[in-house]
């Protein structure tokens, strides 16, 4: 027969009331009956029941992130620092692939409506999901604007753009492509081409755009790369919407007989240790995936806990080049 609370109580000479806030760390308990209790459960070998500690505490310990794929290097480093930034602070992560797909997102979003997890992070691309707008108290959004209501954590992307763009130039490019992604959705992330555009204007040079949307197959974004290069190249240099596409432009560009870096420079964005680990030539702009992690937890869990959190918090970012001005 497995032990209960009560079991528990009674043994230490408390009520079931004192052994749920020593549980669930609530409500005062002097330092004696919080020893007592737990060398009780050490003595009876107790393991608390979680289920039944969620209920006691009306909180499940889970926190769900919703993310495009964990396939991408970039959401893949910043679960893995996520699950750890909450496994230290006693809380259980739940993963959620949206596949960018609105009806996955909306489906993961009922656990929270069905209150099977605490609160949830967001770092998906879908857009027109009105949900949002029903649990502003108890959502972080990474790198992404869902209502007013809800805080988000970002990147400047602002100056990663300018970084980018002013180093192509620095390096001898005068014909430089942005290619970012969809701009009907509101991501911080528009803002890198803002800066490209606004770099290139004070140096007197033409600006071009391409776009590639993030919620393509790889395949369909190998196309469109593809395309760039079917003709005349006209581009001496390349700020990429991300390394993914960074590494696209360069084997297209190798494959249709353009040097990099001697004829094209390009400059990647997101700088994932497992990108600078397999291609340490690409030059990109580094997020702080793990400080992105860490901030969208700390700010997660101070809205479960009431208190006032600001509405965006801005990390900076880094250049990381190996470009040479060798022509």
């Amino acid at each position: 027969m497995s032990l209960t609370i009560k079991d528990v109580a009674e043994k230490a000479g408390v009520s079931v009331t004192t052994v749920s806030r020593v549980l669930n760390d609530r409500g005062y308990i002097s330092a004696k009956t919080r020893k007592k209790v737990m060398t009780t459960m050490k003595e009876l070998n107790y393991t608390p029941n979680e289920m039944a500690r969620s209920f006691l505490s009306n909180k499940t310990r889970f926190i769900a992130l919703i993310v495009p794929t964990t396939e991408n290097p970039f959401f893949g480093e910043l679960t893995f620092h996520i699950e750890k930034e909450l496994a230290q602070k006693g809380y259980n992560l739940f993963i959620c692939n949206s596949l960018n797909d609105v009806e996955n997102e909306k489906k993961y979003l009922r656990l929270l409506q069905e209150k099977r997890v605490d609160g949830v992070i967001v770092g998906s691309h879908n857009i027109n999901i009105s949900e949002y707008e029903h649990f502003e108290n108890k959502i972080v959004s990474i790198e992404r604007e869902l209502t007013k209501g809800i805080p988000i954590v970002q990147s400047d992307n602002y100056a990663g753009g300018r970084l980018a763009t002013q180093e192509l130039i620095d390096k001898g490019c005068r014909s430089i492509l942005c290619i970012r992604g969809d701009q009907h959705i509101k991501t911080p992330a528009n803002d890198r081409s803002i800066a490209y555009q606004e770099v290139m204007e004070e140096n007197n040079l033409n600006y071009f755009f391409e776009e590639v949307p993030f919620q393509l197959q790889d395949q369909e974004k190998r196309e469109i790369v593809n395309q760039i290069f079917s003709g005349e190249v006209m581009y001496d240099g390349i700020v990429a919407g991300d390394d993914i596409i960074a590494k696209m432009c360069i084997n297209s560009a190798v494959t249709h007989g353009v040097a990099v870096p001697e004829e094209l420079k390009v400059i990647g964005f997101d700088g994932t240790k497992i990108v600078r680990q397999l291609s340490p030539e690409l030059s990109t702009i580094i997020q702080p995936i793990e400080k992105l992690a860490q901030n969208s937890v700390e700010i997660l869990l101070s809205i479960l806990n009431d208190e006032k959190v600001n509405q965006v918090t801005k990390l900076p970012v880094k250049l990381l080049s190996s470009i040479s001005t060798k022509k």
